[in-house]
């Protein structure tokens, strides 16, 4: 598979269309199990957010930054920085920086590892906004 060919398949995906064990972090995808996205250990040792009122809207206020690293077979592809908050209750793609407007394809991988179903709910309570593609 081509690179372009895994970035159309992450962006034309569905949170379903991933198989996905918490133990491992890891999510491989259906359509071809060499497509996979592994997450790191969440930074829990400092607040990488503090003082970005997006990222405190929330009754835990501490925000860390999470790496989602896309992988096809053993090739390394390219990594994706989300934010996890409220405990870890939801994880948040990065908005722009100083604004409240996320990137569509940010959101849209955000959507795929959102074990919760908790994405569009904290992006309301963050007053996060998708910004729009024109």
């Amino acid at each position: 598979m081509k690179y372009s060919e895994v970035q159309q398949a992450i962006k034309n995906s569905a949170a379903s269309d991933w198989i996905f064990s918490d133990e491992r972090g890891a999510y491989t995808y259906k359509g071809d199990v060499n497509l996979r996205i592994e997450r790191s250990e969440v930074d829990c040792d400092r607040d990488c957010f503090e003082g970005e009122e997006w990222a405190e809207r929330h009754p835990d206020k501490k925000a860390y930054r999470v790496t989602y690293t896309v992988y096809y077979g053993q090739s390394y592809l390219e990594d994706h920085l989300l934010v996890s908050v409220d405990g870890h209750r939801a994880t948040l793609p990065l908005p722009k920086a100083g604004s409240t407007e996320v990137p569509p394809d940010a959101y849209h991988f955000a959507s795929l590892v959102d074990q919760h179903n908790t994405l569009d709910e904290y992006m309301d309570r963050a007053r996060l906004v998708i910004a729009s593609k024109g």
